[in-house]
């Protein structure tokens, strides 16, 4: 009969110790859906600015009817917004989309302790899609605003950003912090006089460090997801190989 050796006994434990923090690692980075999650945010962005700007413009050359139509849109946008935060339905659909992308893998959740509906949640969201709406109308109105677009949109979306990592508790993920990084050093760059890109306002000064930099964060995030999932792999695999020809007939 096959028996497992002293030798391997040792070797066997230590992998069984190492899985934990492997699947840990994986859970956490598996951040596929922040992709699409930063498409459905493009979207609704697209639409909140895009109707500020019209509405701003539409102003200026004397159409009030128009730039209150503008302005309506703007503003219904940024209330649905806050409906599918504040009922958590972008969470739910976050939720499903995750399952959609990693189904292939199975189903596993990052351990931490949960955490129930908060109005700061409703108030940070209200106050972010305000700022997002003022600073694009003030941009418009004001060349001082227009000039550090970047800075002034790193001063809200920074906070806002890290709000939202620490407000997941013990399942964010660790290289989503990479976005808010990128984005103060952007934003501190700017202010500076140095244009990573353009030094007009324009939609590749705004894009990159609103959804580009998000969109590095979570490619990054899982690609290491990819590497914790193979060491995960290696450790079971090893494991199973162990405890079923460790040993020889004598």
């Amino acid at each position: 009969m096959k028996t497992v050796t002293k030798e391997g006994a040792p070797d066997t434990l230590d992998r069984v110790r190492e899985m934990p923090k492997w699947v840990a690692r994986y859970a956490h980075n598996r951040t596929l859906h922040v992709l699409a999650n930063l498409g459905l945010f493009l979207l609704g962005w697209a639409v909140i600015a895009g109707s500020s700007t019209l509405a701003s413009r539409e102003g200026k050359a004397g159409n009030m009817v128009a730039a209150y139509a503008f302005a309506t849109v703007a503003l219904a946008a940024s209330a649905f917004w806050v409906w599918l935060v504040a009922t958590h339905r972008l969470e739910r659909l976050s939720g499903a989309l995750t399952g959609r992308l990693y189904g292939v893998e199975g189903t596993v959740v990052a351990a931490a302790r949960p955490r129930g509906r908060s109005r700061a949640d409703v108030v940070v969201v209200i106050g972010f899609l305000l700022c997002v709406t003022l600073s694009v109308a003030a941009g418009f109105a004001f060349e001082t605003v227009s000039r550090h677009t970047v800075p002034i949109m790193a001063a809200y979306l920074v906070p806002f950003l890290l709000y939202v990592w620490a407000r997941q508790g013990g399942r964010a993920a660790p290289f989503m912090l990479i976005w808010p990084g990128l984005l103060l050093i952007h934003g501190a760059l700017a202010f500076a006089g140095v244009h990573p890109f353009s030094a007009e306002p324009n939609a590749l000064s705004i894009l990159v460090p609103t959804v580009g930099y998000g969109a590095i964060a979570a490619l990054v995030s899982h690609v290491y997801s990819r590497v914790a999932l193979r060491r995960l792999r290696n450790l079971a695999r090893g494991t199973e190989d162990e405890n079923t020809g460790g040993g020889r007939d004598a």
